[in-house]
């Protein structure tokens, strides 16, 4: 047995009937969560699926589910997340290509077409049922997997991480069992109060899931709940009204949001004495507007500290901490942090791998054990101050070459919303006979009050940043599309306007 089997058995075991998660208003203790999670090893090995091999987790967030990922961690197997949340056609299909020996899910995601897909491809299928006396159900008698062959992974693999597809379709990282523990270890370590080497405890502060196990955040959220024996809230997805009642009851200490979710807190106007159990509030995965940061911070006195990490590199890669909040004050707004301890960063010329001076703009460079031994070039640009601190720019891939000018769209869209009719904006490149490429602004007014004009804008756009930078049109939409992480969809909106546009 393995450090992870045994850490995450030992957690289990620690207090069988305290209450390891929380849905819909019900409880469910570490004993039913363990009931199930046995139940699966024990069908697994019982149809002949060995530990090191990979099997299909239908990423529906749901006890049974969170259930079914402790099994698999205890039983030495790897999780293949599979996203339910598609159509039927494409996720049947998902089944069939990923084509694992067994395929865990919950009653609801065992329709005729999954069914079909597991009798085709020879796969255990299991129906997993917490809190019930028969928690762990074969489905129409497939109980042992065929001869195969299946699609696995490197056997040292724990689970695979999906991006959340923001700028195309959604990639998978393959995650060793030694950078697994590490990750944890520096999940842990980063709690405000806790100690890096503590054993196995179960905590009293509760984490709120509202992000999709079917995207990166969700499920390692829910993993890295489960390894520090701490209270799971989950919900189905993110709504403020669901948000604010967990806060109320549960009182967390620490939060996790992601920027678009912190705007609809601050909209919802939510009163400040019932976030006061919060010390923190940590968001990531896409920029949070200054602007934004300072608004909540003064309207709820709760400090908010900016994660950055990628799941190529296994999470957290710059993260600020309360520490550092108390010594440089609000100096450092607009940064992402300083560099977790095994990471290390330069910024370099495109082409080049020499480092820049502090504060010049490139591309970003990252290096840690986590990944490998060797340097690796992110499509981030990014600056690193005289004290560590990291500051993003956007993406070099998604960088505008206007006639020679470099525009940058994450900072044409940090302009553009800060006026007081724009919700959100997005900025694209599109494609121009005279100067090459040129950018367009997508505006999300605010629900209710009359969207700018775009000489509005373009007015208040000249007044703030360079001309080249000003866009030179504006299309509307009633909302942004975004994908399972909240983040702005990028290529849903080149979608959306492809007949007018050429990218």
């Amino acid at each position: 047995m393995t450090d992870i089997e045994q850490h995450f058995r030992a957690v289990a075991a620690i207090d069988p009937a305290a209450t390891a998660l929380w849905y819909e208003e019900r409880g469910y203790s570490w004993g039913e969560l363990s009931a199930v999670a046995e139940g699966v090893g024990k069908a697994l090995r019982a149809g002949g699926v060995e530990p090191g091999q990979a099997v299909s987790w239908v990423a529906r967030n749901h006890p049974a589910m969170v259930a079914g990922a402790l099994g698999l961690l205890m039983a030495g197997n790897c999780i293949t997340p599979i996203n339910p949340h598609v159509a039927q056609e494409k996720y049947a299909s998902d089944l069939e290509k990923f084509n694992r020996p067994a395929i865990l899910a919950a009653p609801q995601d065992w329709t005729e077409a999954a069914i079909a897909v597991a009798r085709r491809i020879g796969a255990i299928a299991l129906s997993l049922h917490i809190g019930d006396a028969d928690p762990v159900r074969i489905v129409d008698g497939l109980d042992r997997a065929g001869p195969g062959p299946f699609g696995n992974n490197p056997p040292d693999t724990v689970l695979e991480r999906i991006s959340s597809g923001t700028t195309g379709d959604p990639k998978r990282f393959l995650v060793d069992r030694k950078t697994f523990m590490k990750a944890l270890g520096y999940s842990n370590s980063s709690e405000p109060g806790a100690k890096p080497d503590e054993g196995p405890s179960l905590k009293r502060s509760g984490t709120l899931i509202f992000s999709t196990f079917a995207h990166s955040a969700g499920l390692w959220n829910t993993v890295t709940a489960l390894y520090q024996g701490r209270p799971i809230i989950l919900h189905d997805r993110f709504t403020v009204e669901g948000w604010h009642r967990s806060v109320k009851r549960f009182r967390p200490k620490l939060l996790s949001l992601m920027p678009a979710m912190i705007s609809m807190v601050m909209e919802a106007d939510i009163p400040p004495e019932d976030l006061s159990s919060l010390i923190a509030l940590r968001t990531g995965s896409a920029p949070l507007p200054v602007e934004t940061q300072r608004a909540f911070e003064a309207k709820y006195g709760v400090p908010i500290l900016i994660d950055y990490g990628a799941s190529e590199f296994m999470g957290g890669i710059a993260s600020w901490s309360l520490a550092d909040r108390r010594t440089f004050g609000d100096s450092k707004m607009g940064s992402v942090g300083r560099l977790r301890p095994d990471m290390q960063a330069k910024v370099t010329e495109r082409g080049s791998e020499t480092p820049l001076p502090p504060r010049e703009k490139g591309i970003l460079w990252l290096k840690t054990d986590r990944h490998g031994p060797d340097w690796v070039a992110t499509t981030d640009l990014a600056s690193i101050d005289e004290d560590g601190f990291l500051y993003l720019h956007g993406r070099a891939d998604e960088a505008i070459n206007r006639g020679g000018f470099k525009v940058l769209p994450e900072e044409v869209a940090d302009v553009l919303r800060q006026h007081e009719g724009v919700r959100e904006v997005a900025v694209l490149g599109i494609k121009d006979k005279r100067l090459g490429e040129v950018p367009i602004a997508i505006i999300e007014p605010f629900p209710g009050r009359p969207a700018p004009t775009p000489e509005e804008l373009e007015a208040f756009g000249r007044a703030r940043m360079p001309a080249y930078f000003v866009p030179t049109g504006y299309e509307y939409v009633d909302e942004m599309p975004r994908t399972n992480s909240l983040k702005i969809s990028r290529p849903a909106l080149r979608t959306m306007f492809a007949e007018k546009y050429a990218f």
